[in-house]
């Protein structure tokens, strides 16, 4: 009886260490989440081609950002160039309709500046 009381007392204490070990695996994997930026663009007016060239420039610099902290983590599944254009598909989906027009709009004007005598 005694010999079966050590082996339960054994099993239980066991048992119970392994429970902060799950708890810590669990942790862990719920650090590991997609990274993210946020592209600013309430000091752009996309439909103006230079202020929307700006706007395209901080999604490609966003979409470098995110594949490559991908690439550190090995989480990459599919080529770089990939990932960034569907960071730029990403981004054109969170616009709202008429930031979406206008940004088709500057796209579709010809960027004129002009310089200051």
């Amino acid at each position: 009886m005694r010999k079966f009381i050590m082996s339960l007392t054994t099993v239980a204490t066991l048992s119970l260490a392994a429970v902060p070990v799950l708890g810590l695996t669990q942790a862990a994997n719920a650090g590991e989440r997609e990274p993210t930026v946020t592209i600013s663009v309430a000091d752009l007016d996309l439909s103006n081609p230079a202020q929307a060239s700006v706007f395209k420039a901080r999604v490609q610099q966003a979409g470098e950002t995110i594949c490559r902290a991908k690439l550190r983590n090995n989480s990459l599944d599919m080529a770089f160039g990939q990932c960034v254009s569907e960071v730029h598909r990403d981004a054109a989906r969170q616009l709202s309709t008429s930031q979406r027009q206008a940004l088709s709009f500057a796209q579709r004007a010809k960027s004129v500046e002009f310089a200051a005598k």
